[in-house]
């Protein structure tokens, strides 16, 4: 019958395919239970994390890489300079316009 042979890092050495040593590189991912700020739950594990988020139709800011955070605080705050100030005056008086008609 034919060996075949392979490199094994853990004993470093070059040992036949069948007596190497099995090495999962799979990784697992733990994480701490926590209460849910929403029903008051408990999360334990990465499924009732999924499920809870599907439920109550949220995300995990683990979800949203720093860019997509920047970004979104950049567009907050753009609220607050002159001309976000005279977009939030224009839509305000706009409803109230809207209404105003809606009540004629």
């Amino acid at each position: 019958m034919k060996k075949t042979y392979v490199y094994d890092p853990i004993q470093k050495k070059v040992v036949e395919k069948a007596k190497r040593t099995n090495v999962s590189l799979h990784a697992v991912h733990t994480m701490e239970e926590f209460i849910s700020p929403v029903d008051k739950s408990i999360i334990r594990t990465h499924a009732d994390l999924r499920n809870h988020n599907k439920k109550h139709g949220v995300t995990d800011m683990r979800d949203y890489s720093p860019d997509f955070l920047d970004k979104a605080q950049k567009e907050r705050m753009s609220l607050f300079n002159e001309r976000g100030k005279k977009d939030r005056l224009n839509d305000l008086n706009n409803a109230y316009e809207k209404q105003r008609e809606l009540e004629r």
